[in-house]
C-alpha cells in the first residue's frame, strides 16, 4: 500500500494530546496549505480559517463545544463565506469538508493527530471570535501531538457497496450512535 492509503487508514480521532506542546506555526500554515489545496466548487474557495491556539483562549471556547473538553494546543474554526457563491443550497459545506479532510490527513503526516468537532454553539463562537454576520461557522478541528495511540483500520463494508445498480431490496443492518461509539472503541 502507499503513503497516502496509510495515511487515510492511521487517520483516527485523537481525544487525548501531549500536555504543553503546541503545534509549531511552520505545520500550522502547512495544514493551511493541504486544506486550501481542496477541491471546491467552480474554484470558488469559500473557506476561512480562525486558528485558535493561546491557551487561555481555548480554555474559554471550551464552554461553547458540547462534548469537547480536549486538551488539544490548537482549534482550526473553518468558516465560509458564501455571498460569492451564485447558486442556492449549502454545496459550499462539501467543499469546506474537503478542505478539513484535506487538513486531517496532512496532520497524520505530520506526526500531529486531529479530531473534527461539529456539535459546538455557532452563535457563541462566532461572537467570541469576532466573524460577522454572514460568514457561516462550518466546524472546529482540533490538532496536536497525541497522547494516544491508535492502530490503523479500514471501516470498509461490503453492505454498503452495489455493483452496477443500487439494489433498494437488500437488507440494510441498522447504524445507530452508541453501536457506532462502541466500533470506535472496538476499534482503539
Amino acid at each position: 500500500m502507499g503513503a497516502i492509503m496509510d495515511n487515510i487508514l492511521a487517520r483516527r480521532s485523537i481525544r487525548h494530546y501531549v500536555d504543553n506542546k503546541p503545534v509549531e506555526r511552520e505545520k500550522v500554515e502547512l495544514l493551511l496549505q493541504a486544506a486550501m489545496a481542496a477541491p471546491s466548487a467552480c474554484n470558488l474557495q469559500p473557506w476561512e480559517f480562525v486558528v485558535v491556539d493561546n491557551p487561555a483562549e481555548l480554555e474559554e471556547m471550551k464552554v461553547f463545544v458540547r462534548g469537547g473538553q480536549f486538551n488539544a494546543p490548537m482549534a482550526m474554526v473553518v468558516c465560509a463565506r458564501t455571498e460569492y457563491v451564485p447558486w442556492e443550497g449549502n454545496g459550499w459545506q462539501i467543499d469546506c469538508a474537503a478542505a478539513i479532510e484535506n487538513m486531517m490527513l496532512a496532520a497524520v503526516e505530520m506526526g500531529l493527530g486531529s479530531l473534527w468537532i461539529g456539535d459546538f454553539d455557532r452563535e457563541k463562537v462566532r461572537e467570541y471570535l469576532c466573524v460577522p454576520q454572514g460568514v457561516d461557522l462550518v466546524n472546529i478541528v482540533y490538532f496536536g501531538y497525541p497522547a494516544e495511540t491508535k492502530r490503523p483500520v479500514t471501516r470498509y463494508k461490503e453492505e454498503a457497496v452495489y455493483w452496477g445498480k443500487y439494489d433498494p431490496n437488500r437488507p440494510h443492518a441498522e447504524r445507530t450512535v452508541p453501536q457506532m461509539i462502541q466500533e470506535s472503541i472496538n476499534d482503539s
